[in-house]
């Protein structure tokens, strides 16, 4: 398992289609994808579990990858958040 911690900037915090940019990354991977927040997790590639951590502006939230490809998934799904990319 690989993880990584990033914040979320956009003002709005996770919102839809912040939500939705990272499903769509989640998917392509065959890594199991896990995001979370404090004590919450949710499923990279489900937009309603994602929503429901609740994320806010300021928020940290772990990023973890499981699997064959753990190493790029990590580095593509962090880059998201360290680019801006609407998030």
């Amino acid at each position: 398992m690989k993880d990584a911690t990033v914040r979320i900037i956009c003002s709005q915090g996770l919102h839809m289609r912040v939500a939705a940019q990272i499903v769509d990354k989640s998917k392509e991977f065959k890594s199991k994808i896990m995001l979370c927040k404090d004590c919450q997790r949710a499923d990279g590639c489900s937009i309603l579990q994602l929503l429901l951590l609740g994320a806010a502006s300021g928020s940290e939230l772990r990023i973890e990858a499981t699997g064959q490809d753990e190493d790029i998934a990590i580095q593509e799904l962090s880059a998201l958040f360290v680019d801006g990319g609407g998030i």
